[in-house]
C-alpha cells in the first residue's frame, strides 16, 4: 500500500506549490534545504510506503518502520551524496492520563531523609542487583518497600536476561543514563507495563535507579539511573525509585560516557532511540563509538 502525502515542512515554514512567481530570477542564489519533517498520517501502518515530496522535488519512496506510528513527526536530512534519510523521529504527544484516585497526592507525601533512606536500604528484604557494563560492575540495593511492583519486574527482566548487551543509549552529564531499548522483537514483544507504585516518599538523587515512563501506569522495561539530585522528580507514582546504586559503585556510574549528550526527542544530538530500536546495536557501534553497553545483569538475596 502507498499513501501519498500533500505537505512537508521544511527548515522554517510550510512549502507551497511551485510557481513561476515563486522561480529565483537568473542569477539568483537559491539557499538548497538540507532537511524537513512531516507528520505520520492516521491511516498509515507498519509495512506501507510513504511518498513524499522532498524541497528539492524528489519523490521519496519511504517504507515505514514497524516502531513508527500516526502523529509521531518524522524529520528527513539529505547527506552529502545528496540521497535523503532519516534523521530522527519524535514521538507524538501522549494525552494525560487521569491520576488514580487513591494515589496520594505530592502534598500528601513526606519526602524522607537521609537517615530513614539508609534504614530502608538496610532492611532485610533488601537484595543486590548487578549490572556489569563496559565500564565495570555498578551493584544496586534493590528495595521493594520502594515499590514492589516495579522492583517484582525488575527482578523479572535480570531473570529473563532481557538486560544483556544493552546499549546507554542516553547519557546526559549531570542528570541520568537510560538503557533498555532493543531491536530483538522477542524482548520487547514479551513484556507489557505495569501499573505504578504509591508514592513512598523517595527522592531522586544520585544514585537512584527508576524506570523510564512517559506517564502514569506506563513502564515497562526501560531503566535510569541518575547523576544528581532532583528535587523536582519523584513526586510522581511513575517516578518512584526501585532502589539505588552502592556508595562502592558510585565511581563506575560516574565513569560512563556522557559526551554525546540527550536524544534527539528531548533536543540533543545523542543516540535516537527509535532508530535504535530499528537497527540495534549496529546503529551505535557505528555512529556513537563510544557508547557504554549493559552487558549482563544478575540479581541476589
Amino acid at each position: 500500500k502507498i499513501i501519498r502525502l500533500k505537505e512537508v515542512r521544511s527548515a522554517g515554514e510550510a512549502s507551497e506549490d511551485s510557481s513561476a512567481a515563486g522561480m529565483p530570477e537568473e542569477g539568483e542564489a537559491v539557499e538548497e534545504v538540507l532537511s524537513f519533517s512531516f507528520e505520520i498520517p492516521e491511516n498509515a501502518a507498519a509495512g506501507v510506503t510513504l511518498k513524499v515530496m522532498a524541497p528539492d522535488s524528489v519523490q521519496l519512496h519511504i517504507p515505514l518502520p514497524s516502531n513508527i506510528f500516526p502523529g509521531d513527526t518524522m524529520t528527513m536530512q539529505k547527506g552529502a551524496d545528496g540521497k535523503w534519510g532519516i534523521k530522527h523521529v519524535a514521538r507524538a504527544e501522549v494525552a494525560p492520563v487521569a491520576a488514580i484516585p487513591a494515589a496520594p497526592s505530592p502534598s500528601e507525601v513526606e519526602m524522607r531523609g537521609p537517615a530513614q533512606l539508609e534504614k530502608d536500604l538496610s532492611q532485610a528484604h533488601v537484595c543486590k542487583a548487578t549490572l556489569n557494563t563496559t565500564k565495570g560492575a555498578i551493584n544496586i540495593r534493590v528495595v521493594p518497600s520502594w515499590a514492589p511492583t516495579g522492583t517484582q519486574r525488575f527482578l523479572q527482566l535480570i531473570t529473563d536476561k532481557y538486560y544483556t548487551d544493552l546499549a546507554i543509549y542516553r547519557a546526559v552529564p549531570g542528570f541520568l543514563v537510560q538503557f533498555g531499548v532493543t531491536n530483538d522483537a522477542s524482548r520487547n514483544s514479551k513484556y507489557e507495563a505495569i501499573l505504578d507504585d504509591d508514592l513512598r516518599g523517595i527522592p531522586v538523587e544520585e544514585g537512584m535507579v527508576c524506570f523510564a515512563a512517559s506517564g502514569a501506569n506506563t513502564r515497562t522495561s526501560t531503566l535510569c539511573i541518575f547523576l544528581g539530585s532532583f528535587p523536582q522528580l519523584g513526586k510522581n507514582p511513575w517516578e518512584t525509585p526501585i532502589g539505588k546504586v552502592t556508595d562502592e559503585s558510585l565511581a563506575v556510574l560516574r565513569s560512563i560516557y556522557t559526551g554525546y549528550g540527550d536524544m534527539p526527542q528531548c533536543g540533543g544530538t545523542g543516540p535516537d532511540p527509535i532508530q535504535l530500536e530499528d537497527k540495534g546495536n549496529g546503529y551505535i557501534l557505528e555512529e556513537f563509538p563510544k557508547s557504554d553497553f549493559v552487558e549482563s545483569a544478575s540479581w541476589c538475596m
